[in-house]
C-alpha cells in the first residue's frame, strides 16, 4: 500500500515547526525552511508570501492540534481528577515538544495589537471554559469542588505556564499528578500565628 506524501504546505509547515521549535523567530530564515521542507524557494513563496504569514499559519495549525488533543482527553473516560491530570500532562507535553511555542504565541499576541489575527485566540477562550466545565463535573460527582472556578482556572493555567517555562528539566515523573494534587488538596501550608 502506498502512503500519501503530505501536500507541499504541510511539508513547509512541518519544516517551519521543526526550525521554530529549536531556534528563535529571528534566527529562522525562509531559505532554511525551504531546504528543510525539501522544496524550492519559489514553491515556498507560492504558499506563503513571507515569514510572518507562514508563522501565523503555523501557529493556527499548532493551536488546532493542541485543542484536538485537549478535547479528546476531556471527552475520554476517567474521573474528572484523572482527566484534569491528563489535560495538565498534555499541556506540558505540547510545550515541551515545541520549546519556543510560548515565545511564538507571545510574539503573535503583540502582532495582534497591530491588527494581525491572533491564531491562539480560540484556545485562549475555550481552554479555561473547558477546564471550568471539568470542575463542574467534579463537583457534581462529589470528587472535589473548586471555589471561584473562573479565577482558579486562570491561576492554574498561569502557574502551569511558569512550570513549563521555568520548571526543572527533565520533567519529574508524575508532575501533572502533583500539580493537580496541590491544586485540589492545597499546598499543605498552615497559618503561622505569633
Amino acid at each position: 500500500m502506498r502512503t500519501k506524501t503530505p501536500v507541499q504546505s504541510d511539508k513547509i509547515l512541518s519544516a517551519a515547526a521543526r526550525l521554530f521549535s529549536s531556534q528563535r523567530f529571528d534566527q529562522v530564515r525562509m531559505e532554511d525552511i525551504a531546504a528543510d521542507a525539501e522544496v524550492g524557494k519559489g514553491t515556498l513563496y507560492r504558499y506563503f508570501k513571507d515569514k510572518e504569514e507562514l508563522y501565523i499559519a503555523l501557529l493556527a495549525r499548532s493551536q488546532e492540534e493542541f485543542m484536538s488533543r485537549i478535547e479528546a482527553t476531556l471527552a475520554g473516560s476517567g474521573s474528572p481528577r484523572e482527566r484534569l491530570e491528563e489535560v495538565i500532562g498534555q499541556i506540558i507535553e505540547q510545550f515541551d515538544e515545541q520549546p519556543n511555542l510560548q515565545n511564538l504565541i507571545m510574539r503573535a499576541e503583540l502582532l495582534s495589537e497591530t491588527g494581525v489575527p491572533f491564531p491562539w485566540q480560540k484556545a485562549r477562550e475555550r481552554l479555561p471554559r473547558m477546564i471550568v466545565d471539568l470542575f463542574e463535573d467534579a463537583r457534581e460527582q462529589g470528587e472535589f469542588e473548586v471555589r471561584d472556578p473562573e479565577l482558579m482556572v486562570l491561576m492554574l493555567l498561569g502557574g502551569l505556564r511558569s512550570v513549563i517555562r521555568f520548571g526543572e528539566r527533565p520533567r519529574a515523573k508524575g508532575l501533572a499528578r502533583r500539580i493537580v494534587k496541590y491544586f485540589v488538596e492545597g499546598t499543605g501550608a498552615v497559618m503561622v500565628t505569633h
